[in-house]
């Protein structure tokens, strides 16, 4: 029997369960970019009816067993279940998790999302690209659509964001000027690992 089915609401127990997030959350505008092979993306927030979609769009990417693909796809795959079923998403509350893709020609090809520790704050989850994709700058493309969403849309100060492979360090990262913070005295709250920061005056 689930959780739910006893009457257990786990997001209570989440990080920012004291506050209203119907309140809080808007919705992404979109984006159209162009991709260095002439393609057009389109950037757009998804909903919990296209869940399944999106993660059999990355099942390609489970057993890439290169560049942290296999691992980074598989715990992105689980924060949409955890979602799904509205549960604490890597401690984050599930009413302040959001999720953006990348299509091309209706195709999804790029997923990044993200949550809230407070109004002011937000904490990165994951980003993510089709294997047979790779080559093509989508990451690129989504991790600013996603940094939009918290300072531009959501009106975020800071926000926290766990550097969990070489290349997302290198590449995401340090050129939108993200720090390190002193670990372990500051870790993501649900992966326990080092995070970095960028506040809204360095993003504008």
């Amino acid at each position: 029997m689930s959780f739910m089915a006893e009457g257990i609401d786990l997001s209570k127990g989440a990080v920012g369960a004291e506050y209203d997030w119907s309140k809080v959350m808007k919705p992404y505008p979109g984006r159209k970019v162009i991709l260095p092979n002439g393609e057009e993306m389109i950037i757009e927030q998804a909903s919990k009816d296209q869940i399944n979609e999106i993660v059999d769009a990355l099942l390609i990417n489970v057993t890439h067993h290169k560049d942290l693909f296999d691992l980074v796809t598989s715990e992105i795959i689980t924060e949409l279940y955890w979602w799904r079923e509205n549960r604490p998403i890597a401690g984050l509350h599930p009413d302040s998790h959001f999720i953006l893709v990348g299509r091309v020609k209706g195709e999804i090809v790029g997923v990044t999302n993200g949550g809230l520790i407070d109004p002011k704050t937000g904490m990165s989850l994951h980003t993510v690209v089709r294997r047979d994709r790779r080559g093509l700058q989508i990451g690129a493309y989504l991790w600013p659509a996603k940094l939009e969403m918290w300072f531009d849309v959501l009106g975020c100060e800071k926000v926290y964001a766990p550097p969990e492979s070489a290349i997302g360090m290198r590449k995401l990262f340090r050129p939108w000027g993200f720090q390190l913070q002193p670990f372990p005295e500051k870790k993501h709250p649900g992966f326990y690992t080092p995070i970095a920061l960028l506040t809204k005056e360095e993003w504008e």
